[in-house]
């Protein structure tokens, strides 16, 4: 009796066929074997020996089922990825404020002009061309401070003041203040103090004028606007009964008593 042994069988298409037809065959062959060899003897040693031959012939010889076969899988190679960041430089924005350019007026420190509004809310009536020991503009307040009064307080209207007596434009403020250290003299009764204690358009710094600033505001008139026909005092003492007045209906200037009540325009000098 023969023994078989039978290995796994291929698990692809045509192969599988004739392998399977490979077994038909050897069983057959088996089985007529067993047939010959009770039928006849020794031509069943003959004929077995053929018939198994022809099976295992028939049988596919390209591949043996029993032999393991490694498949080695392709290696891949991969190239390492470099990933390279973009950059992207952004320019600084630089912001400019507007400049806004405010031009000066002579009110705020600008170049002034007789008849410009002057910073201390009064009228500009004189411009000496530069910068003095006293300053470079005149400006006269408004008609609304003006006042009559005395030139000085009753007791002092027969008495000299010494440091007084300065005509000339810029010395008023000079004057005015030798008027005002005369002892006994008031706002009410006194032309110069009236004006040194005066506080108008943010200034206290207004006198009464001299008498050639006095003049130059007689000339002005019109443009700084308000002024009276009447006398004007100044601030400029001629001796102990008599202080410089001007007319402001035909400019004549002359001494008149200090006790006399005449016009009184403060001014005060930048």
């Amino acid at each position: 009796m023969f023994a078989v042994d039978v290995c796994d069988l291929p698990a692809t298409g045509g192969s599988t066929f004739v392998v399977a037809a490979a077994l038909f065959v050897l069983v057959a062959g088996v089985i007529v074997t067993r047939w010959v060899r009770q039928s006849a003897g020794r031509l069943s040693v003959v004929v077995a020996p053929l018939v198994l031959l022809g099976g295992l012939v028939v049988a596919p010889q390209s591949a043996d089922p029993c032999t393991t076969t490694t498949t080695v899988a392709p290696t891949t190679t991969v190239a390492p990825t470099t990933t390279v960041a973009l950059t992207t430089t952004v320019a600084p924005t630089t912001t400019v404020a507007p400049t806004t350019t405010v031009a000066l007026t002579c009110a705020i420190g600008g170049v002034c002009a007789v008849g410009d509004p002057g910073p201390g809310g009064g009228v500009v009536f004189y411009d000496a061309g530069s910068t003095q020991s006293w300053g470079r503009y005149l400006e006269a307040a408004p008609v609304a401070t003006e006042v009559a009064r005395a030139w000085a307080t009753t007791s002092n209207q027969s008495v000299d003041v010494t440091g007084a007596d300065g005509t000339a434009i810029g010395t008023g403020a000079t004057n005015t203040l030798d008027i005002v250290n005369q002892t006994g003299n008031v706002a009410a009764t006194s032309a110069a103090v009236y004006c040194d204690s005066l506080f108008y358009g943010g200034f206290d710094d207004w006198f009464l004028p001299s008498k050639d600033d006095l003049n130059q505001m007689y000339l002005q008139q019109t443009a700084i606007g308000g002024f009276s026909t009447g006398d004007y005092w100044s601030s400029s003492d001629i001796n102990s009964n008599a202080a410089w007045v001007q007319a402001f209906d035909d400019g004549n200037q002359y001494g008149d008593f200090k006790s006399g009540s005449f016009y009184v325009r403060p001014v005060r000098a930048f």
